[in-house]
């Protein structure tokens, strides 16, 4: 389980450095979180100990939880993008799934993330300005 644990830090460092995801920006799987986590130094971490995904370059998770794929996310919103990423999952245990990832980025909603992952509904991330 401590494994888990030092994902997150990853996660916090992913957000504050030069990557392919914009730096200036925070994605969350619920977009009302985001004054809450960015008014607090501690706002990530308490968000993913809540159960909160955060999503960064390379996958997404909160405390217990971890998707990782690859190639990375590259965000643009100039016009509808389907990209598909292999990756796995791991839960507590520890035990991993392997999963397909289609992300989808639709100009009509710039700074949403869909990851769609066999569910009847996709993952959503919302961008928020930091």
């Amino acid at each position: 389980m401590t494994a888990h644990f030092a994902k997150v830090p990853a996660v916090l460092a992913a957000v504050a450095l030069a990557g392919p995801l914009s730096a200036e920006r925070l994605y969350l799987d619920d977009a009302a979180a985001c004054d809450r986590v960015l008014i607090s130094e501690d706002g990530i971490l308490d968000y993913a100990a809540e159960g909160g995904l955060i999503l960064d370059g390379s996958g997404f998770s909160s405390l217990e939880y971890f998707c990782s794929f690859q190639p990375a996310l590259r965000l643009d919103w100039s016009s509808h993008r389907v990209s598909d990423h292999m990756g796995r999952c791991e839960l507590p245990g520890p035990q991993y799934y392997p999963q397909l990832f289609t992300v989808v980025l639709d100009p009509e909603e710039p700074g949403t993330v869909s990851i769609w992952t066999g569910e009847a509904e996709p993952l959503r991330f919302y961008a928020c300005a930091s």
